[in-house]
């Protein structure tokens, strides 16, 4: 910390639980009016200037629901029956929650009181806080951050059209989590400036201190404002491009500035394994722009009836598995197939950087899901289970 820092260091304690709800996907309570301070603050910490205005909505709570809803549905390319199958059939979410994605929106408009949206390019504004913040003190401090969070996310739309590449990404689930970890962090990174300068300590000094940055990242994982009630799933993947996100962004800023995060947009993460080990994904990013291609184009048998192919990345393998069952992941590739009943089979591909790491993943997998059939060969592990006896036989002779 700064010369100053000592009285400021005290102060953090008292003001980190405001961080944390904000970390926690709360945005902004003040209606939509021009932004043009706000606009400013942004462009003076981040070095870049707005291109033009950003457009702003009002809406009302009441209607929430049903906007989540819409904007959920945007990015996801099933409907919301399928999406709830998908989730549940994966094992994401248990089998006895009801109405999955109703359990998700219930989530998001407990916390969300603004957010961006990059395909529209707008801004938009509730007209209360939500019951979490209400306690929380210091609305000022709350409002101000969350605008420069959002408007950051209206920055780098402006600049690195970050709205029509997040939807290229829609039916990738590892490399769209792995885009929005870059979004989010940046967009945190920049709030946690404005709040930190405006304690009058030194930004730079605090990115480099290990300790304060642990005591806010682990706080925030441990949010008590999240509805308990809410699958463990939602309530993680959610956390995921904030916290981790976070912590990749500031690697970034510390090998070189804003300068060095705003190059990341040219050449994103790939993977959320990425995210998580940022060294490789700085090791990878010197190397020449490549293509990536997928560790399996098709699957090895036909698949009637085929629902869904889903990329899951170490994030998802990890929440299944534990951390250090996921270590090693290299790639995947995931079928769902429904029978006659509409029943899900679950045929699973795996890569992973050794035979070592593959048989570590195998056995963590088969005790998660003990009616899976699981097979090694080498680097390579594959699994099925479901109701299509005939067509796992096909998948794991």
């Amino acid at each position: 910390m700064a010369s100053r820092a000592k009285g400021v260091e005290r102060a953090v304690p008292k003001r980190l639980a405001i961080l944390l709800l904000v970390f926690s996907f709360v945005t902004s309570a003040r209606a939509a009016e021009p932004l043009a301070k706000e606009m400013a603050a942004v462009a003076k910490i981040r070095g870049l200037q707005f291109l033009h205005p950003v457009k702003t909505k009002t809406v009302a709570r009441a209607d929430l629901p049903t906007i989540l809803r819409a904007e959920m549905m945007k990015s996801t390319p099933y409907s919301a029956d399928d999406y709830a199958l998908i989730l549940q059939s994966l094992r994401l979410v248990d089998a006895s929650v009801k109405d999955p994605v109703d359990k998700m929106i219930t989530l998001l408009q407990g916390q969300v009181l603004a957010f961006y949206d990059p395909l529209s390019h707008t801004y938009y504004s509730l007209d209360t806080l939500p019951d979490a913040a209400k306690p929380m003190g210091n609305a000022e401090l709350l409002e101000s951050s969350v605008v420069l969070h959002e408007l950051t996310h209206a920055l780098k739309d402006q600049h690195f059209d970050v709205g029509t590449k997040d939807y290229a990404l829609r039916n990738d689930w590892d490399a769209s989590l792995a885009y929005h970890s870059l979004m989010e962090g940046d967009a945190s990174l920049v709030m946690m400036a404005s709040v930190i300068e405006g304690m009058g300590a030194s930004f730079d000094d605090m990115v480099k201190n290990e300790q304060m940055l642990s005591m806010l990242t682990t706080a925030a994982a441990a949010d008590k404002t999240i509805d308990e009630g809410a699958p463990r799933y939602f309530v993680e993947s959610l956390k995921f491009p904030y916290i981790d996100g976070l912590k990749f962004v500031i690697t970034a800023y510390r090998r070189g500035g804003w300068k060095a995060v705003d190059a990341i947009y040219a050449n994103p993460p790939r993977s959320t394994r990425e995210i998580l080990h940022p060294d490789e994904y700085f090791a990878r990013a010197a190397r020449p722009v490549t293509p990536r291609v997928p560790f399996v184009a098709e699957p090895p048998v036909p698949v009637p009836h085929e629902l869904t192919v889903e990329h899951l990345g170490e994030f998802h393998w990890a929440f299944l598995v534990g951390n250090d069952a996921a270590k090693g992941w290299r790639d995947d590739r995931v079928t769902i197939s429904q029978d006659a009943q509409c029943l899900p089979t679950v045929l699973v591909e795996t890569k992973w950087d050794s035979a070592d790491r593959a048989r570590a993943f195998r056995d963590a997998y088969a005790t998660k899901i003990p009616e899976a059939r699981v097979v090694q060969n080498g680097t390579t592990v594959r699994a099925a289970y479901g109701p299509d006896a005939a067509l796992i036989e096909r998948y794991l002779p």
